[in-house]
């Protein structure tokens, strides 16, 4: 019997290590969807959203609230006729989305974890008012030299960047960054409590206190050893602190003062 745990989002830019904390909130019980890709994204989502070009030629909140409304259908229920009609490319996940959560009655609840549903925070926040987003973030400058620079590709537009106006990759990935954490950061003050930062690199060092604390957030109370199992997966990624080998001249003085004054060293010489 599922219970009254708040429908779950998590979200961030890609590498941001969303695919580990989605992991940890399944083994605790949350339904993620039957169509899932190896980094733990919802397909279904990603049929229905990851859509630059919708969204570029004007897709309004209205229109996105009623695309989240068939994808909860799809997600509480399974692929039904009527939704093959409303979207016919969903006819291929019938299958594998089965009875959705109706078919988990252990559920706890449901979950969504596709690093681009970031981009419709405020829909998903005002169409559910007790659903939570985890937003999850590393060292930007980890970000920064992280290959998955797929957002930057699809959705830079949408903060007014054009990647070509930047010396490097690396640069443009952390203008991408600080762009989407200054969003974050007004989403915060405009729906408090109902988004939750999680600094992936402090997760990894510590996951079973950091998880812990979601739960808690969550209404769930897992026991110690189910807690600690649910996070045994998680690994320490060799790729946090590689901004500290790499060369910094590459991004700009006030870039650099931004993840500074964020909270984020950007030091080579100081500890993590």
């Amino acid at each position: 019997m599922t219970s009254d745990a708040p429908i779950l989002f998590i979200g961030g830019l890609g590498g941001s290590g969303t695919r580990a904390v989605a992991g940890t909130m399944m083994a605790l019980g949350y339904y993620a969807g039957g169509c899932l890709n190896g980094a733990n994204d919802n397909l279904i989502f990603t049929e229905l959203f990851k859509r630059p070009d919708w969204v570029r030629d004007g897709a309004t909140p209205k229109a996105i609230d009623r695309r989240l409304a068939l994808f909860e259908q799809v997600m509480r229920k399974g692929v039904g006729a009527m939704s093959c009609l409303r979207w016919p490319g969903l006819l291929k996940f019938r299958a594998g989305q089965g009875r959705g959560l109706a078919g988990a009655p252990q559920a706890v609840g449901w979950m969504t974890k596709e690093p681009n549903c970031h981009l419709f925070a405020e829909t998903i926040l005002d169409r559910w008012p007790y659903a939570l987003f985890v937003y999850v973030t590393r060292h930007p400058l980890d970000m920064a030299y992280s290959d998955n620079k797929g957002q930057l590709g699809n959705w830079s537009w949408l903060f007014d960047l054009d990647p070509a106006a930047y010396d490097t990759p690396e640069s443009a990935q952390l203008e991408y960054w600080i762009r989407t954490q200054r969003r974050l950061d007004d989403l915060l003050k405009r729906y408090p409590g109902r988004i939750y930062p999680l600094n992936f690199d402090a997760f990894a060092l510590d996951p079973v206190a950091h998880m812990g604390a979601l739960a808690q957030r969550l209404g769930l109370h897992p026991a110690p050893s189910a807690l600690a199992e649910a996070v045994g997966h998680v690994i320490v990624p060799s790729s946090i602190g590689r901004w500290r080998e790499r060369d910094l001249s590459v991004f700009t003085p006030e870039q650099l003062a931004f993840c500074r004054d964020t909270g984020w060293p950007v030091d080579p010489t100081r500890a993590p």
